[in-house]
């Protein structure tokens, strides 16, 4: 009697989640537009024909002064760029760059890039960036070669390859040169005691000389 006084409580039916449906929305790749294919070629014409790349982070900084900045670095034969995440992903993925993708992670655009065609420029670059107060170094590549703060600021202090050239050939020389000196040291020798014996001799005949006329008179 108690069993059949019981209310009856219909099972809520649990509904399952289209995993299929979910996995798609999630894991879907998002369709690459003809636009972004075409920015990212630049982007990597950029990155293929610059011989000094600077990355550098930048705190806030309002519009004019970061139009400033740029202006001092287009003075000086560089050029200061800003990139998305997906951007930048599309143009270095599976490049020599691709490694310069966590300095990027950020939504803030708060990573910039200073592209030059001559590595030489490296003390023009450190110089601006000091100005700027908003803006901190991160890294560098110089050569296709990935340096970091440290190593990019000692590559500033280096002098340039005519300089090293200069020095380079200036050793060449002074052992060429002294390699002459040791092969002519023998001759150079044995002329310098052949001198002195010869000035022995002729001292010694004009000293006979003088005797025998002594000797006449």
């Amino acid at each position: 009697m108690i069993a059949l006084a019981q209310p009856i409580i219909p099972k809520k039916e649990f509904i399952k989640p289209c995993i299929q449906t979910l996995s798609e929305k999630i894991y879907k790749e998002k369709p690459v537009n003809p636009y972004e294919v075409i920015l990212a070629r630049e982007i990597k014409n950029w990155f293929d024909h610059s011989q000094m790349i600077g990355i550098v982070h930048i705190n806030s900084i309002s519009g004019e002064d970061y139009f400033k900045v740029a202006v001092a670095f287009h003075k000086n034969g560089m050029h200061i760029k800003k990139y998305g995440r997906s951007l930048l992903n599309l143009a270095i993925k599976d490049t020599n760059y691709e490694c310069l993708m966590p300095l990027n992670e950020n939504m803030s655009f708060s990573t910039a890039f200073i592209f030059c065609t001559e590595h030489q420029k490296v003390n023009n670059m450190l110089k601006i960036i000091k100005k700027i107060p908003q803006m901190h170094l991160m890294c560098g590549v110089v050569e296709n070669k990935l340096l970091s703060k440290n190593e990019f600021m000692n590559y500033a202090n280096m002098p340039s390859i005519d300089v090293l050239q200069s020095q380079f050939t200036n050793v060449l020389n002074l052992a060429a040169t002294q390699l002459v000196q040791n092969l002519q040291s023998h001759q150079s020798n044995l002329v310098n005691i052949l001198e002195a014996h010869v000035r022995e001799n002729s001292k010694e005949v004009k000293e006979d000389v003088k005797k025998e006329d002594k000797t006449d008179t």
